[in-house]
């Protein structure tokens, strides 16, 4: 089934509405509406705030010989995670969720899983659940696995779980927050030296 396209027009056009009228409160998360915003896409540039976390092995410290093993973590100023492009499609909206595709936002280039931020989430345990996967079944593309996004939605996993459960309740603003919160607000990067080599690590920090 398909959505009349004056109907998916004004649809789309009250969502850009929406987010227009929250600007302040995006661009105080890093979050920016891009004017080259067209129909049925939106795009938003995500630019993360938390500092990049170093952790250092330590062999020596004033002189005393701490225990193998020891490392010291510290905060690199001027380093943080990359800034990332959001690219919502909004075709056959609402009948069908957002779409959404990661891209570098120099180039618009798709962006590939290993060199992409993660994203989590925690559940009602507090365990903390990885939700940026790398390969979508249809797209062969990295997508979130979040209620609201089109390929969480048509995700054979997820054939249960209708976005026609949450539209009424569900629009492009809370799909924005919602993408910041799992991205970057609880997350934090951490780049970790160790004797064979080194490696960045994406731990999750719950907020309430």
């Amino acid at each position: 089934m398909r959505v009349d396209p004056d109907v998916n027009r004004l649809k789309y056009d009250r969502e850009l509405v929406r987010l227009n009228e929250q600007r302040q409160e995006l661009d105080q998360r890093g979050i920016f509406l891009l004017g080259s915003t067209s129909f049925p896409y939106i795009d938003l540039i995500f630019v993360p705030r938390h500092r990049l976390r170093a952790v250092i092995p330590i062999s020596q410290q004033g002189g005393l010989f701490l225990p193998a093993g020891t490392r010291a973590a510290i905060e690199l100023p001027g380093l943080s995670a990359s800034a990332f492009k959001a690219h919502f499609d909004l075709s056959n909206y609402d009948l069908d969720a957002p779409g959404l595709e990661f891209r570098d936002p120099w180039t618009d280039a798709p962006l590939q899983y290993n060199s992409m931020f993660r994203a989590l989430q925690f559940d009602e345990y507090r365990k903390g659940q990885i939700v940026l996967l790398d390969d979508h079944p249809f797209t062969h593309k990295p997508f979130l696995c979040l209620r609201g996004i089109r390929e969480y939605h048509q995700h054979p996993q997820h054939s249960g779980d209708e976005w026609l459960l949450y539209r009424n309740s569900v629009n492009m603003f809370s799909i924005v927050m919602s993408l910041w919160r799992v991205a970057i607000d609880i997350v934090h990067p951490t780049f970790i030296i160790q004797e064979n080599g080194a490696q960045v690590q994406w731990a999750g920090e719950e907020k309430l």
